[in-house]
């Protein structure tokens, strides 16, 4: 089972978020640091799942990291932001588990080793 870290970028209340696997920044220190949280993840084996272009940047420099979720999606209702992840997890899941970038655009995802 996959463990994932949720970034303060992403709302807390979607239902599939809410399960033993998710854990979510604002509950562990709202005040951290993203090098704080890169490393939090490393050490306890999460995977960030962010909008903060940081993370992304970060990953490409870095040698180690923890795996990442990149939600590339730009402006989106929460309730469009909802209906993307209700009809792409499961794709943005198996693909995180097979590399470790993943991209999720509106349009189609990327995964990168």
């Amino acid at each position: 089972m996959n463990y994932y870290l949720i970034d303060v970028n992403l709302p807390k209340f979607f239902g599939f978020f809410n399960k033993e696997n998710f854990s979510f920044v604002v509950d562990i220190d709202l005040q951290l640091s993203d090098t704080e949280i890169w490393e939090y993840a490393i050490k306890n084996n999460k995977i960030i799942v962010t909008k903060d272009t940081d993370f992304y940047d970060r990953y490409l420099i870095s040698e180690q990291k923890p795996k990442i979720i990149f939600m590339q999606l730009g402006n989106m209702s929460l309730k469009e932001l909802h209906q993307y992840f209700e009809q792409n997890w499961a794709v943005i899941e198996r693909e995180i588990e097979k590399g470790s970038l993943v991209i999720a655009k509106r349009t189609h995802i990327q995964r990168f080793e």
